[in-house]
């Protein structure tokens, strides 16, 4: 019997499933509402009622899902399947996923940040698929990260490894979410875009607009000439630059992968993140390390933690 695996990744809004092949195709994609206020036991019936739709979509049964991975956008005690707490959900603390989720669907479950499904699947399957060791950070409303060392993901002592957006770019710097301050996600983050461009631009009009979103401002930098809007992006990459020189001299990985909604920007900016990184790196270090752009792109979570699912159900040991 051919095998299937599950990819869910858990959002605050929606809940983005993949279906995938053992080899990290991508089958048949589902989305559906996430319901959060509703709690934990409603948002994990809901994923797995979700696993039989989008397995009678893809015109199989759920019986042929062989595992199913879960990304969690928090801190996951991945041994127990327990989620420490996921911040933009509703009351997740010290949820049972593993556990509720064996229980509905009878099959084995896998729990996994978010961020590290995402660099799992760039290493399997995508951007990263022939190095053995990158590091992949996650820019959206805020700054996540994976790393990957000799093909394993890095998970540390306590499983709160690779927490790389709360790295520090400027001592006493904006407070960021996580309570401190100077962390890159402070500064790196499209929230903290619009933040400080709605601090530092002046008489800009753009600072105005109540609808105003990190897009706005990149189209306003790189196509509207607007000077604030492009002091605030080329700033934007040089924080980003700074987090990414302290990964490369900590780790030394072959490459390093950025994804998320800011790099809807596409290569101005990622051209500027290179500048900035070749500007203040080690020579030898920055010469070692490709940084580019993703190319699973939004799917790469799922996809990523369905093949972690699938790494457990062969060997027993998490990816």
């Amino acid at each position: 019997m051919t095998k299937h695996y599950v990819g869910i990744d858990l959002g605050g809004t929606n809940l983005k499933l993949g279906l995938v092949s053992a080899e990290g195709e991508l089958l048949h994609r589902l989305s559906t509402p996430t319901e959060s206020p509703k709690g934990p036991e409603h948002v994990l019936q809901r994923m797995a009622d979700a696993v039989g739709e989008i397995a009678e979509g893809a015109g199989c049964a759920t019986d042929d899902v062989a595992a199913v991975g879960v990304g969690i956008p928090g801190p996951v005690d991945t041994e127990s399947g327990i989620v420490h707490f996921a911040p933009n959900l509703s009351c997740w603390t010290n949820i049972h996923v593993r556990e509720s989720l064996e229980t509905k669907l009878g099959c084995t479950i896998v729990a996994e940040n978010d961020a590290n499904s995402a660099a799992y699947g760039e290493f399997r399957v995508g951007a990263a698929r022939d190095v053995d060791s990158m590091v992949i950070l996650t820019l959206g409303t805020g700054v996540g990260g994976g790393i990957i060392q000799n093909g394993r993901l890095v998970r540390g002592a306590s499983d709160m490894a690779a927490e790389l957006g709360h790295l520090l770019v400027r001592y006493g710097g904006r407070l960021c979410g996580c309570g401190n301050r100077g962390c890159l996600e402070a500064y790196a983050s499209a929230t903290a875009v619009v933040e400080r461009f709605r601090v530092e631009a002046g008489v800009s009009d753009l600072a105005h607009d109540p609808n105003l979103d990190c897009k706005a401002i990149f189209d306003a930098a790189y196509e509207g000439g607007d000077r604030a809007a492009a002091r605030i992006v080329r700033e934007t990459a040089e924080y980003l630059a700074v987090g990414i020189t302290n990964i490369l001299h900590a780790l030394n990985p072959e490459m390093v992968v950025l994804t998320g909604g800011m790099m809807g920007a596409g290569e101005r900016y990622l051209d500027e993140v290179r500048r900035a990184v070749g500007e203040i790196a080690f020579t030898q270090t920055r010469a070692g390390c490709t940084i580019q752009a993703s190319v699973l792109g939004g799917d790469a979570g799922v996809i990523g933690t369905a093949l972690a699912a699938e790494v457990f159900d062969r060997t027993g040991q998490l990816a």
